[in-house]
């Protein structure tokens, strides 16, 4: 974060665009070069975008301190009016852990989980009963799996 007197503060993201990504051979990575944008609390034009980055940073200091993780589509959830559409709070949640240096795992955020089913439903499928009446840990739905 700077502040200079005439921008007010700013955020410094790393710039995430294919021409930014240098392939390091001796680490076999792609990591990200030095470009970088600048996300201005003072601008209008980035106004809606950097209080979507600041409201998804309150969201994760939150998360991080009560050492909980949550899925994207929660962290969406949390905010829709702001959020708009999930692909927004995704980038930005995308910007941020390249900006702090980090995956988004290690910001306690995961993928949904895709598949699951949880509800009063049981069935038979090719001579396997399937019963999805059984809740996984902490109410997280199950894997579809023969019983």
């Amino acid at each position: 974060m700077e502040n200079s007197n005439k921008s007010g503060f700013s955020l410094q993201i790393p710039s995430r665009a294919a021409s930014n990504q240098i392939y390091v051979e001796e680490w076999d990575r792609i990591v990200l070069g030095p470009k970088t944008s600048t996300r201005s609390f003072i601008n209008v034009k980035e106004s809606r975008k950097t209080a979507i980055t600041v409201r998804v940073l309150q969201l994760l200091h939150k998360v991080l301190g009560s050492n909980i993780h949550i899925t994207k589509r929660d962290l969406f959830y949390t905010d829709v009016k702001l959020f708009v559409d999930q692909s927004e709070s995704d980038g930005v949640l995308d910007d941020l852990a390249c900006m702090i240096g980090c995956t988004r795992s290690n910001l306690h955020v995961v993928a949904s989980d895709k598949g699951l089913v949880v509800g009063r439903i049981q069935f038979t499928e090719d001579g396997d009963e399937i019963d999805c009446t059984k809740m996984g840990v902490g109410g997280k739905g199950k894997k579809l799996a023969p019983k």
